[in-house]
């Protein structure tokens, strides 16, 4: 059979079979994650406190120096890459201190750079921030 007809014939097959793999990868990476999150100790989550503190405050940097753009990564970043690893543990110890840190650093500040928001005013919530990571930090120890 010429390679022209043959072609349709295992794109039929080669799609769903990357498909089926495409899908399976997927499911691993999301259960990998959840089990990273899960596995986080109190102790990685008060060495990793540090991390978040700096990139909140090299976000608060960039945003004073006039680069929203940049701003918001960094503080995207310190959530995303940082403070993930506290939620889990803090979660299990004071899980309203969890949310309202999550809230603050995910959504809140993010929020003010995008709006333009005086850089007074992002430094606030910077700080605010950064108290209630000291509560953290103190509920984690136990």
């Amino acid at each position: 059979m010429p390679m022209r007809k043959r072609f349709p014939r295992m794109l039929t097959l080669v799609i769903p079979i990357a498909a089926a793999a495409l899908i399976a990868g997927c499911g691993d990476s999301e259960s990998s994650e959840e089990e990273h999150e899960s596995a986080a100790t109190p102790q990685m989550a008060i060495a990793e406190i540090p991390q978040v503190r700096a990139g909140l405050a090299a976000g608060l940097v960039a945003y004073q120096e006039g680069d929203a753009e940049k701003a918001e990564e960094l503080i995207g970043d310190a959530y995303l890459e940082h403070f993930e690893v506290v939620e889990g543990p803090l979660e299990e110890v004071d899980e309203e201190l969890n949310e309202e840190l999550e809230f603050l650093i995910s959504t809140e500040i993010r929020r003010a750079i995008k709006q333009g928001k005086k850089p007074a005013q992002v430094q606030a919530l910077v700080g605010q921030a950064h108290a209630q990571l000291d509560q953290a930090a103190k509920a984690l120890k136990g």
